[in-house]
């Protein structure tokens, strides 16, 4: 109506037609045009017919007749107009709460989604640490320096057992050489032994009485091994061979006797080198845990990281979406507006200024969170995952096999929302399932390091059963070496004291005599620390088997929820998949909804304008 300013009033009217020139030439007579026109077909005949009117009426001087007529006309032109956006306006405002309807519509799916989503992640106990609250983060981090310091402990301790081991080895060899020092002994007495057998010493009478009315000669023992005869027999004659024969089974006896020790001593070396090899290899196992944890850890940080950018980049892909939405609100109101009048232009120039300044802010944003995600491809090189090669329980995803993979950033410059927004989807089911498997991952290096932690106790037992082994070793060694110098003090006073008188004789058979005590003692305790041994070993063996059946077992459980955790996905995938179905579906209704909605306009605006004409 901004267009057709036509004047109201008589006076203005004439102003106007004072102002224009007389057309040249003669004109047609103006036809009658009827009053009584219809206030919503106003044709095109009859508005050309008042204008031509209007012409004749400049030429002429304006009659009466034809202001009257004219004004008719234009009264019943606006309340055509008025009729028509009377008709129209309720309908654009139904369009309007219709499409408001639709949005409201799509937001609480897609909430109800949201929702349904978490409840699944909650009943199958898939959690990560960033949606943790800060006393569980603080305890999780607690842990982790825990388990840290243990495992610097460990290590210490191996390198103490370590130090202990080669000790040990020292004074086994020391053992070694003493013993090859005492039998060096044992053949020069031997010999000196024959060298005396050979040689015939004078008689003494006072032997020989001493023979039957001696106590220590009369012992059990010796009374076995020296054969007696009556008074003036001819084994009286024998009696240096037979002390000397009793002599040379001794020294036989207390040699085979070292031979069984030396031989225990080389079954202890072995056992102490294989303990320190089995040291060794859980030494190297601990170490191998312990950089496992470390790249775990790193691993976890970086899919956080991924995490925290994808979702920041979701949380911006929404708000352009709500701007776009908001965009297409405001087009609306713009055109009704362009018709009624030019202040509300200005306004709108103002809105769309800030719309173009939010879309700049947008622009930096995404270039930032790019950056970010370029950074984080940049940094997956240094994130290395361990892979279990004995049990092959460390491949983290049979889909992928990767932590994070390559990530697509085709998507970003995409102008499909809908292949946007399902990307986004993907890539965080991706990284909520590689930190699930990263904390089951977490979750079998702590049970091993709890069964490494067993066999060590197991081993601390066995070299304590080992040292009580070598501490004994070495009484006995002792006490052999008190015996060897009692016998060669008994020697010498033998070589020295051939014709002394008897009392002599009588403290050289109690000292024999308290020597075969002391040898059954060291028998007695010899056998009590077998039998110690053998019960350690029997509890390590029982352990060992404890802890393979705990493997096992352990393996199995994991088997299965590795196999239940699959399941699981997949019926995830299907629950997405179906859901993005029913959010493309939706979304294609609304497209379709507003392409109706904006013909419809469209095609009031035409009537609109056909009615203004």
């Amino acid at each position: 109506m901004r267009a057709l300013k036509i004047p109201r009033h008589r006076k203005e009217y004439e102003t106007q037609s004072q102002a224009c020139r007389p057309l040249p030439g003669p004109s047609p007579a103006a036809p009658q045009s009827a009053p009584g026109t219809h206030a919503g077909t106003a044709s095109g005949e009859s508005v050309t017919k008042p204008s031509s009117g209007e012409h004749e009426g400049l030429a002429t001087g304006c009659s009466g007749e034809l202001w009257s007529k004219l004004q008719q006309v234009l009264s019943t032109l606006e309340s055509s107009a008025s009729r028509g956006r009377k008709l129209v306006s309720p309908h654009i405002q139904d369009d309007e709460k219709t499409q408001e309807e639709h949005i409201t519509a799509a937001r609480d799916t897609w909430v109800q989604a949201t929702q349904v989503l978490e409840e699944m992640e909650r009943d199958l106990g898939i959690s990560y640490l960033s949606a943790l609250p800060t006393e569980e983060r603080q305890k999780y981090q607690k842990e982790v320096l825990y388990l840290g310091n243990l495992n610097q402990e460990l290590s210490t301790s191996i390198q103490k057992r370590q130090e202990e081991q080669k000790k040990m080895e020292g004074v086994i060899v020391e053992m070694e050489a003493e013993k090859k020092r005492l039998q060096e002994k044992l053949d020069e007495l031997k010999n000196k032994w024959l060298i005396t057998a050979s040689c015939s010493p004078p008689r003494s009478p006072s032997l020989s009485y001493s023979r039957t009315t001696s106590p220590c000669w009369a012992s059990p023992r010796f009374s076995r091994r020296l054969p007696t005869s009556p008074p003036g027999s001819p084994a009286r004659t024998s009696r240096h061979s037979s002390g000397s024969s009793v002599l040379e089974t001794e020294t036989e006896r207390l040699q085979r006797t070292l031979e069984r020790l030396k031989a225990r001593n080389e079954r202890l070396t072995a056992a102490l080198e294989r303990r320190k090899s089995e040291s060794e290899q859980v030494s190297m196992a601990l170490s191998r845990r312990e950089a496992d944890c470390s790249a775990l850890q790193m691993a976890l940080t970086y899919c956080e990281e991924c995490e925290d950018a994808y979702s920041d980049l979701l949380s911006l892909y929404e708000a352009r979406k709500q701007q776009n939405a908001a965009e297409a609100d405001l087009s609306t109101p713009q055109q009704t507006s362009n018709l009624s009048t030019a202040n509300e232009d200005s306004a709108c120039t103002t809105v769309n200024t800030q719309n173009s300044l939010s879309a700049e802010e947008f622009k930096e944003k995404a270039e930032v969170i790019q950056q970010r995600i370029a950074r984080l491809k940049q940094d997956r090189a240094a994130v290395c995952i361990p892979q279990e090669t004995r049990t092959g329980e460390g491949k983290l995803s049979p889909d992928t096999g990767t932590l994070a993979g390559v990530r697509r950033l085709s998507f970003l410059s995409s102008n499909n929302p809908k292949e946007e927004k399902t990307a986004l989807m993907y890539e965080l089911v991706n990284v909520r399932e590689e930190m699930s498997e990263l904390r089951g991952l977490i979750r079998l290096r702590e049970k091993e390091r709890r069964s490494l932690e067993c066999s060590l106790v197991a081993q601390r037992c066995q070299d304590s059963a080992g040292a009580a082994m070598a501490r004994s070793l070495r009484a006995e060694l002792e006490d052999r070496r008190a015996e060897q110098q009692r016998m060669d003090e008994c020697c010498a006073k033998l070589e020295s004291g051939a014709g002394l008188p008897g009392p002599r004789n009588h403290a050289i058979m109690r000292e024999l005599h308290a020597v075969v005590e002391r040898e059954q003692i060291l028998k007695r305790r010899v056998s009590f620390l077998r039998e110690s041994l053998d019960t350690a070993m029997l509890d390590y063996s029982t352990q060992s088997r404890v802890n393979k059946e705990e493997a096992a077992r352990l393996s199995i459980c994991h088997g299965k929820a590795l196999s239940a955790c699959r399941g699981a996905r997949k019926k995830h995938h299907e629950q997405l998949w179906r859901i993005e179905r029913q959010m493309t579906a939706m979304q294609e209704r609304h497209k379709s909804q507003l392409v109706e909605l904006k013909t419809t306009l469209e095609a009031l605006e035409w009537k609109k304008e056909e009615t203004v004409l």
